[in-house]
């Protein structure tokens, strides 16, 4: 005869147990890989859309700064346009109204409306430009971006005096 008390072995009940710590032991790694991938590529593509934000400045001072003619495209009057960026400080800007641009296709930075903007692969950017007095002009530039969060956006801010 066999005596069933000197056997060892595990009970159903410890098995359960040990593949229930098991398995929130594993959900709890998957968990925080994913949290960090989520957070890896928010981080990635915060940087990229104010490195854009930055470009877009940049590119505004560089046409404020050569001032030549065919860079600016900005109708302040129907029928009169402006092509210089010189002329803007004549404009007088009435935000939210008409101090959004954006850069077209050929790099020229176009006077529009808050629906305008420039597609950078998954960012768009946008150009506002305001008065701050009659020698300075406030420059904004927002880039706006959505992933599995939502929409986020990086802004940009800075002051540029008549030349």
């Amino acid at each position: 005869m066999c005596n069933r008390t000197n056997e060892t072995g595990q009970t159903l009940l410890e098995v359960i147990v040990a593949a229930t710590v098991g398995i929130l032991v594993v959900s709890a790694l998957t968990f925080a890989v994913i949290f960090s991938l989520r957070n890896a590529s928010f981080a990635k593509n915060q940087a990229q859309a104010t490195k854009l934000a930055q470009e877009g400045i940049e590119k505004v001072r560089s046409i404020r700064d050569r001032d030549e003619a065919g860079k600016v495209i900005y109708q302040y009057n129907p029928g009169l346009y402006t092509s210089k960026f010189s002329d803007l400080w004549g404009v007088s800007f009435n935000c939210p109204l008409n101090c959004y641009f954006y850069f077209n296709s050929s790099g020229i930075l176009t006077g529009g409306t808050a629906s305008n903007s420039e597609t950078i692969v998954s960012f768009k950017r946008q150009i506002l430009i305001e008065d701050q007095s009659l020698e300075l002009k406030k420059i904004t530039a927002v880039v706006i971006w959505s992933d599995f969060a939502g929409s986020h956006e990086s802004k940009l801010t800075t002051i540029l005096r008549k030349l």
